[in-house]
């Protein structure tokens, strides 16, 4: 199974020395690495709860529950950043609105997913383990929280001044 060969390099990655992340001034460069983190992070929970539960993980529902609460993040994350950076792309009128909400997604899925995650780590291993797990979540969730209150009115600002959803034709 090829997640299992990727949870075993992240683990090997997480066990290694810190690198340092690359410059990168493109645009949405600090959410794009998010969603990065967000996706390492659903194969590190789900390696642990195999490695745990093993065949039996179909019978962890709570575990379950939780992978999929990241798992719907994590691609709802990576599809609004996507978007924003085709509106950028396309040069269309709201590109910059595109920004700010895939900007408030990616900061509020952050929070979202290491909740689930943390839940999902102390419903399957515990002590020094635990304690392991949690230092390698932190590590890899090491973002930067946004000012969402200001792109949040730009984006309610719009959607009132058009009266309607602001991203339709």
């Amino acid at each position: 199974m090829p997640l299992i060969g990727a949870a075993r390099a992240l683990q090997d990655e997480l066990l290694g020395a810190a690198s340092m992340p690359i410059a990168d001034d493109t645009p949405l460069a600090e959410e794009r690495r998010a969603v990065d983190a967000f996706k390492k992070t659903a194969i590190m929970v789900f390696g642990v709860a195999l490695q745990t539960y093993g065949h039996k993980l179909a019978d962890q529902q709570e575990v379950l529950m939780h992978l999929a609460d990241i798992l719907i993040d994590v691609l709802s994350a990576e599809s609004a950043v996507l978007r924003a950076l085709g509106a950028l792309e396309q040069q269309l009128p709201r590109a910059a609105l595109h920004v700010d909400a895939a900007r408030v997604f990616v900061n509020d899925a952050s929070m979202r997913i290491d909740a689930s995650a943390r839940q999902a780590l102390a419903a399957t291993v515990e002590g020094d383990t635990l304690r392991a797990m949690l230092a390698a979540l932190r590590r890899l969730l090491k973002l930067m929280p946004s000012n969402t209150a200001l792109m949040r009115r730009r984006i309610a600002d719009e959607a009132v001044a058009r009266g309607g959803y602001i991203f339709g034709g």
